[in-house]
């Protein structure tokens, strides 16, 4: 029998489908069920041992890959191909490859680093240079923050730790610092008072350390006045939008202009 009348015998395909495609698919379904239920097992374990979030999201990425490509290798032996070739011409491969892929090669590597070294966690506000938002993610090569407004932004784990990152949430207290420009002919003691009022009133400011408002600066036309006060940094951002017109609220209702 020549080519042309083994492409032509129907046998061939039935063949192909019984001895090849029918385990290739069955290995393929089966196998990324059985690949997502030990992930999803390995995952609720983690969560019972209380491991923490930041290393089980970057778990379940990495065990992602992991899983799913023994499930495409073993699905390539169904169709007659020989795995050990493969690995080898992925190994000859591999320079080229890492040249092609060297940024995520680097994010990875970024990964196992924010991972071992704990720099921030799920749930923990960060501010790089460009972006500010709470982390929810942290995976193999990227990191994902929720910003204010609710936007999702992915950040790659390379620039998290090849830059600077402010993490507001290592620490339980935090202060909030706010200047006030007054009239150079407005009392200090009267801004003093009103605003010392205002502070003892704010259920989230915290009495110890204490509150301190003081003169920072002069210029020709206004005085700036420091106002530093310390809260829990759950707090934070709804006691800086909240003293701010608590302030101002005062201010007006005593005809201070500033």
């Amino acid at each position: 029998m020549n080519i042309n009348d083994s492409f032509l015998n129907p046998h061939v395909y039935v063949s192909f489908f019984i001895n090849n495609f029918l385990p290739g698919a069955l290995i393929f379904f089966v196998g990324w069920f059985v690949a997502n239920k030990l992930i999803a097992i390995i995952k609720e374990a983690m969560v019972k041992s209380r491991v923490d979030e930041s290393i089980i999201s970057f778990s379940n990425s990495v065990l992602k890959v992991i899983f799913r490509g023994i499930v495409i290798l073993m699905v390539v032996t169904c169709f007659g191909i020989n795995i050990s070739s493969i690995i080898a011409t992925l190994g000859a491969a591999l320079v080229t490859v890492g040249l092609a892929l060297k940024d995520n090669l680097s994010n990875a590597a970024s990964g196992m680093i924010i991972i071992i070294n704990k720099p921030f966690k799920i749930g923990d506000s960060l501010e790089t240079r460009d972006v500010t938002g709470t982390v929810t993610k942290i995976e193999m090569l990227s990191t994902t923050l929720k910003t204010a407004n609710n936007k999702e932004i992915v950040v790659p784990n390379s620039k998290l730790t090849a830059d600077y990152i402010i993490n507001s949430s290592v620490n339980l207290k935090r202060r909030l610092d706010i200047t006030l420009p007054i009239k150079k002919d407005t009392k200090f003691s009267d801004i003093q008072n009103i605003l010392e009022n205002t502070i003892s009133n704010d259920e989230n400011i915290l009495k110890s350390p204490a509150p301190a408002v003081s003169i920072g600066s002069f210029n020709n036309k206004t005085i700036d006045v420091d106002i530093k006060v310390w809260c829990d940094a759950k707090n934070y951002d709804s006691l800086e939008k909240n003293l701010c017109e608590k302030i101002k609220l005062e201010l007006d209702e005593n005809n201070i202009n500033f």
